[in-house]
């Protein structure tokens, strides 16, 4: 990490309307956060765009300290995008990428980018093509989960849910196994999926119970299956439906879930494989009759 003094904004290129910063006064800045800290890629141990976090080679304890500092991101000095952290006590939410503080959901070592398009069609600047080869020509990016839902099928107020989850990562990952916690325990990580009928623009929730952990910011080693790279693993769940489904074309949303805040630095390789931390979206469209 390194502070600065000169800033200077507004370099603007006749082959690119692109912001730059100084780099004859930082070494490859990638981000910067309020007005003065500045990150380069020797500050990071991998970016994840699976589920958009950022891991440092060491903790930080001041992030806790950034309430509503702005943030911005760069590719090699041409800034990418903007955003702010964002204190989770608010009622709102910003239009622009965000990272939750206040309580921070994730260790002092990693950030977590969040966003939430409001307008429809908005691109997600996160993984930005740009920044994507920045990161993987320094060798930090590491591209973490994907998942796909393979199947829902409906039998009364019964649901019965299919998805798989593949590790993209050059990598091997320990990933959640809800085969060894236990449903319960996995869905306290997670919810049940929510479907949309996109005809009618009706909302139902499936129904699951949940257990705590003890405590409740416990994890164990137990919970966790090797996801070795290139490896894909299937899951199916039972699930109640709050109402009736009536027939009509369909939006369905699952989160497959990481462990997060319970992990610290030194707890995040188990056995040079890494944890991993964080969520992704799992979405299709279906016709359900």
């Amino acid at each position: 990490m390194k502070k600065h003094f000169l800033f200077i904004s507004g370099l603007i290129l006749s082959f690119a309307a692109c912001e730059r910063i100084n780099s004859d006064n930082y070494f490859d800045p990638v981000l910067k956060i309020g007005n003065n800290i500045v990150f380069s890629y020797n500050d990071f141990e991998l970016y994840d765009p699976s589920s958009h976090i950022l891991y440092f080679k060491s903790n930080h304890p001041e992030f806790v300290d950034y309430r509503q500092s702005p943030f911005t991101f760069y590719a090699d000095t041409i800034k990418i995008y903007q955003g702010s952290f964002w204190p989770s006590y608010l009622s709102s939410l910003p239009t622009d990428p965000y990272i939750s503080s206040f309580p921070f959901f994730y260790p002092n070592y990693a950030l977590k980018i969040d966003f939430v398009a409001m307008e429809q069609g908005k691109a997600d600047p996160r993984n930005d093509d740009r920044l994507i080869s920045a990161f993987k020509n320094h060798d930090l990016l590491h591209s973490g989960l994907s998942g796909e839902i393979k199947n829902l099928v409906k039998n009364g107020s019964q649901l019965t849910l299919t998805f798989s989850v593949t590790n993209r990562d050059k990598s091997d990952l320990l990933i959640l196994d809800p085969e060894k916690m236990g449903s319960k325990l996995f869905h306290y990580f997670t919810n049940a999926p929510m479907l949309y009928n996109t005809t009618q623009k009706v909302v139902y929730y499936a129904i699951t119970d949940y257990q705590v952990p003890s405590p409740s910011n416990s994890w164990s080693a137990d919970w966790l299956s090797l996801l070795r790279s290139g490896e894909t693993r299937q899951f199916t769940f039972n699930y109640t439906i709050d109402s009736p489904l009536s027939s009509g074309e369909y939006t369905i949303s699952y989160e497959f879930p990481g462990l997060s805040h319970q992990v610290t630095k030194d707890q995040l390789y188990q056995d040079a494989k890494r944890i991993w931390l964080g969520d992704i979206q799992l979405t299709t469209k279906m016709t359900l009759h």
